[in-house]
């Protein structure tokens, strides 16, 4: 699956002129190395939702509203404070060797995460976890415009996020 599915489903033009994003400094900045298919798929779109559902976090550009670093930050800390207070871990994230980058979020209140290892490296079958309001869990081995494209076409096998948003059917919007 790919990111030229993913904008032939919300009808914008593959490919196009890519949104100007310094890579450069993305992985020090996360401790981490970001999947190439969401590295393209921000190139192509930018950051914005899906079905005005699913948030995209992007790396920083002025004025959009969802920076990936500063999200991942922030839900990196609520989830040490929650642990820490004793909510519990789920026993598909090891705590010791993973750490969670939240990539996007929901207008219901979730977030999607990618579990990496601490190191900083994505093995070959990336994992995905979503987080509800609730702390409710679900993960997929899935890569990021996978998730996605399951998600939009009413394939993924979710019971946490939504899919009933059939009036903003096949859009992407920009922030």
């Amino acid at each position: 699956m790919s990111v030229a599915e993913l904008a032939r489903w919300a009808n914008i033009p593959y490919p196009q002129a890519p949104c100007k994003v310094d890579w450069s400094s993305i992985p020090g900045e996360l401790r981490a190395f970001l999947p190439d298919d969401y590295r393209e798929m921000i190139d192509t779109f930018g950051g914005g939702s899906f079905d005005r559902h699913i948030w995209i976090h992007s790396p920083r550009r002025q004025g959009e509203p969802y920076d990936l670093a500063s999200w991942a930050v922030e839900r990196e800390m609520a989830l040490e404070l929650l642990w820490g207070a004793g909510e519990e871990v789920p026993p598909e994230i090891d705590r010791e060797n993973d750490r969670l980058i939240a990539w996007a979020s929901t207008g219901d209140g979730e977030y999607i995460y990618w579990v990496v290892s601490k190191e900083g490296s994505f093995p070959a079958g990336r994992r995905i976890a979503v987080q509800d309001y609730d702390g409710d869990w679900e993960f997929f081995d899935l890569s990021c415009t996978e998730f996605l494209l399951r998600w939009v076409n009413g394939e993924l096998d979710t019971n946490l996020i939504s899919n009933a948003f059939a009036e903003f059917e096949n859009s992407f919007i920009r922030y």
